[in-house]
């Protein structure tokens, strides 16, 4: 069982949940943006890692607060993942 945000809540909390359930063996850093966080939560025995983009861990902290605070629990929120600039992160590269 993983947390499901809806679209208004991207608005709400200024942050936006890039993939869910993410295997960090098999992430490919090189097309995120820099400004990608992993957040690592659990609910009841099952742990969870998720790629959100957001200015600040207070609001992916806020967000799954607020999400799981009752049925869950936030481990730990990392940054330094990605090595894309964030306003470059989506734009389509004609090189290739």
């Amino acid at each position: 069982m993983t947390i499901t945000f809806q679209p208004e809540d991207a608005a709400k909390y200024d942050c936006k949940v890039l993939e869910q359930g993410v295997d960090i063996e098999k992430m490919e850093e090189h097309k995120l943006p820099t400004d990608t966080h992993l957040v690592e939560y659990k609910i009841g025995a099952d742990t969870f890692v998720d790629m959100v983009r957001a200015h600040r861990m207070s609001d992916i902290f806020d967000a799954y607060y607020d999400k799981i605070s009752a049925i869950g629990k936030i481990i730990a929120i990392k940054a330094g993942y990605g090595k894309i600039r964030p306003n470059l992160y989506g734009t389509v590269n004609t090189e290739d």
